[in-house]
């Protein structure tokens, strides 16, 4: 085999996992970046995904730094807690006054509507815009890039794991899978998405 398909079958998987369920997930809440614990033990929903990735070893962990998402780290994999990289470009979109507000409270309100209708083109007030959150969640995909070409430099096929949000898991995919809208990925409370990627 040549040095140009050994090259090629260079690759990397990110197992993003969305964090356990919190008590304004069952309010059907906003949370952006308002700071929600875990519901405790099992209520949480993470069981399946302990489970999971119980055994795997990670070359890297990189964490929200919001509560829900260190809470899910050290309930399934308590032993990464110490060498994971928080970081807040992995938040959630900033909600700003709609934070804590459901759909209900909010459906009478006109940007609200606008919002839901052409997010890109509105932002919730005190809020992220879309072209801010994009910006954001660009950023650390890019840092993640350069730390996975760096990794298989090192060892084969590493595996990164990335806790974080529905949102950011759904921009890190458009980003990764061009042509792949942010509303085609949908990952559940305590879910896990794996993206194999070729370097």
């Amino acid at each position: 085999m040549n040095d140009t398909q050994n090259e090629t079958n260079l690759h990397v998987e990110w197992w993003i996992v969305r964090h356990g369920l919190t008590p304004w997930n069952v309010e059907r809440r906003y949370q952006g970046h308002s700071d929600q614990k875990l519901l405790s033990g099992e209520a949480s929903g993470l069981e399946l995904l302990r489970k999971e990735i119980e055994e795997v070893s990670f070359s890297a962990i990189y964490c929200s730094d919001l509560s829900r998402c260190r809470d899910t780290l050290a309930y399934v994999r308590p032993d990464l807690q110490q060498v994971a990289i928080c970081d807040d470009r992995l938040r959630e979109l900033n909600f700003g006054e709609w934070e804590g507000q459901t759909y209900d409270m909010l459906k009478e309100d006109p940007l609200y509507r606008s919002w839901i209708d052409n997010p890109q083109e509105v932002t919730p007030p005190g809020g992220e815009s879309w072209d801010q959150f994009r910006d954001r969640v660009t950023s650390v995909y890019r840092e993640l890039m350069l730390l996975s070409h760096s990794l298989v430099a090192e060892e084969q096929n590493p595996v990164i794991l990335i806790v974080t949000h529905g949102g950011v898991i759904s921009m890190l995919s458009s980003i990764l899978q061009p042509g792949l809208g942010f509303w085609d990925t949908k990952v559940p409370i305590g879910g896990i998405l794996r993206h194999k990627i070729q370097l």
